[in-house]
């Protein structure tokens, strides 16, 4: 039945239309998910820096206290003040070394995290092209089923004014009530619908060809096709 050949298809137009704003709201999903990850490494991004130049200042003072401590050794006068200038000096130029090693394993954590924020940015960009990519090729597909469902729609009315007006109405029915096809074939008595069997006088008034007939189990309208065929 041509008919229902074309409601087949306006059912798969429909639910082709229903993927595409889903999947285009999926990808714009992602995007929100990788802007909020984008912030988030920005974020951390300048804690690490905050951090390395927190101890960076702490190195300058520790620094400038070596240089001032330093200074000591031209008023001692004892060789006991000699030793405790220099103990001085000592356990200073030990915290320098100290915060050297934390400044740089910060320096190490920064370059790590500005590195995954360029990588973060590029997937930004990409992700980006690729969703207004898929919204275009979205619209061109909503037109290309406009146009086609304006020609099955033209097509039908054609088709549906051949018909007889209580099996379309019925039809029409059915198509309501039951899923998937509505009209369906009979092979070896069975109907293909309900996969239950018909009346054996019923299958002969089928075989002749000659009135429409109803499955008395599911309803459906039958035909009879040729299992060879």
């Amino acid at each position: 039945m041509k008919i229902q050949s074309i409601d087949i298809r306006f059912d798969e137009i429909g639910k082709e239309r229903q993927k595409a704003p889903k999947e285009l709201e999926k990808r714009r999903q992602e995007l929100e998910h990788l802007k909020k990850d984008i912030k988030g490494d920005r974020e951390t991004l300048e804690e690490f820096k905050e951090e390395r130049r927190k101890v960076e200042r702490e190195l300058e003072e520790i620094e400038a206290k070596y240089k001032k401590s330093k200074t000591k050794l031209d008023d001692v006068k004892s060789n006991k003040e000699y030793q405790a200038v220099m103990k001085e000096l000592e356990d200073i130029k030990a915290l320098t070394n100290e915060k050297e090693e934390v400044v740089i394993k910060w320096m190490e954590d920064v370059e790590l995290q500005e590195a995954e924020c360029e990588r973060n940015d590029a997937q930004w960009e990409e992700s980006q092209r690729e969703y207004t990519a898929k919204g275009r090729q979205f619209e061109e597909l909503t037109k290309e089923f406009d146009k086609e469902i304006q020609a099955l729609a033209q097509e039908k009315d054609k088709l549906s004014q051949q018909f007889d007006g209580d099996l379309l109405s019925r039809y029409t029915r059915l198509r309501s009530q039951l899923s998937g096809r509505v009209v369906v074939p009979v092979i070896d008595a069975v109907c293909q619908g309900c996969h239950l069997g018909i009346p054996p006088q019923q299958y002969n008034m089928l075989l002749k060809g000659d009135s429409t007939q109803i499955c008395p189990n599911c309803t459906r309208i039958i035909y009879w096709e040729d299992k060879e065929e």
